[in-house]
């Protein structure tokens, strides 16, 4: 019998999402609050589901979402004014893709980022 252990987290509805990032950490996440309102306000939000987990966005297309297989997770730092994407395809393994991008760009990198992957 194989002692593999799913991880699994309940999906936060988006609205809920946005306004913790509105209202958390002294309102200083803006941008998350952009790029979850973003998501909600679109087509997406009917197929990608999510969790904010302190400063991050964690999304995936499944509605148990297991943050080590096909979840893209999404931080932006503060400091550097920089969005951070971790995408990881499979439990176990390395990020399959990383990247960071300017402040301004974090929506735009963000639907590449579903069309380039399909969701």
């Amino acid at each position: 019998m194989s002692s593999f252990q799913y991880w699994s987290n309940k999906v936060q509805p988006w609205e809920y999402i946005e306004n913790r990032f509105r209202t958390d950490f002294g309102g200083s996440h803006h941008k998350m609050a952009e790029l979850v309102q973003h998501i909600r306000t679109s087509a997406l939000a009917t197929r990608l589901y999510g969790y904010s987990s302190m400063d991050k966005l964690v999304v995936s297309i499944y509605e148990t979402i297991d943050p080590r297989k096909e979840t893209l997770h999404i931080k932006y730092d503060l400091n550097t004014n920089q969005w951070h994407f971790q995408y990881f395809a499979k439990p176990f393994e390395e990020a399959e893709f990383v990247r960071t991008y300017p402040g301004d760009k974090g929506i735009e990198k963000f639907d590449n980022f579903v069309e380039m992957i399909r969701w």
